[in-house]
């Protein structure tokens, strides 16, 4: 969907009017700006303030849902109150701190290690992450010959498994990820609204190509931002990290004053 940059007004609307929300966001590329090495990755400071702020706030839910490893959205976010989702859902870590981890099918750990074999005969080395549901090759830091060449190798072995059943393989930004298909941000999204209140709007701010499956879900009853540019389901558009922190100012914003933002400066120009 070609969309421009920002979030209509009528989209705010919906917001302010919505007995409830469940606000869901992606971490890397959309609450910190994508690096090279992933452990370093930090959310910008200016959205930690509005987070922690949505995080007490009575009529909406706040969760991070993300494909890294749990533990690695707590070492890097902090304690900010929000549910998270590790691991595309497979792992969800609640406000109250305790967390559920879904069993993975031995098959697919199996195929898993097969794809990790492979990946290592085919030069990976320490580019290859292995988590507990997937395997992800980053190649952000290499030159973009070398990360092509390897990409191309890795993916020679990983298609087949993925064709088998059980998994499923992404090109992500900066590298690849063989996963385990049973869970993915989409079936994240609909086991989070199941648990909110009859009427809770949900709006779900993501990058990658994996967030797709989350802008599907809530395509028919809430609403889905894209940070970025490249082909999308999601309904409106965020240029970048800064806009989503901004974006969270204004959905606070939007609570507080009962407004939709920019309605207070449209009724000041109209008075003039």
């Amino acid at each position: 969907m070609d969309t421009e940059f920002g979030v209509p007004k009528a989209s705010w609307l919906r917001v302010r009017a919505a007995p409830h929300r469940l606000l869901m966001l992606d971490y890397d590329g959309t609450l910190a700006p994508l690096t090279a090495d992933r452990l370093t990755a930090a959310p910008l400071p200016a959205a930690l303030p509005p987070l922690r702020a949505l995080a007490t706030c009575t009529h909406t839910t706040l969760a991070v849902v993300s494909g890294r490893a749990l533990d690695e959205i707590v070492a890097l976010l902090g304690s900010i109150g929000a549910t998270l989702v590790g691991e595309h859902g497979w792992d969800v870590r609640g406000r109250d701190g305790q967390v559920r981890r879904e069993p993975m099918p031995a098959e697919v750990a199996d195929a898993l290690a097969r794809g990790e074999h492979l990946a290592r005969e085919a030069g990976a080395g320490s580019a290859l992450e292995r988590k507990r549901t997937a395997l992800v090759l980053h190649t952000r830091a290499m030159p973009p010959h070398v990360a092509r060449a390897l990409e191309e190798r890795v993916s020679d072995g990983w298609r087949a498994l993925a064709g088998n059943g059980g998994l499923t393989l992404d090109a992500l930004s900066g590298g690849l990820e063989l996963r385990a298909s049973r869970h993915d941000k989409g079936t994240a999204v609909r086991a989070l609204l199941a648990r909110e209140p009859r009427g809770t709007l949900p709006v779900f701010v993501g990058d990658d190509v994996t967030d797709e499956d989350a802008f599907a879900a809530v395509s028919a009853r809430g609403l889905g931002l894209r940070v970025g540019a490249g082909p999308t389901a999601a309904r409106a558009r965020l240029r970048d990290c800064a806009a989503v922190a901004a974006f969270l100012e204004e959905w606070l914003l939007a609570l507080r004053s009962g407004r939709a933002p920019g309605e207070e400066r449209a009724r000041t120009g109209r008075s003039r």
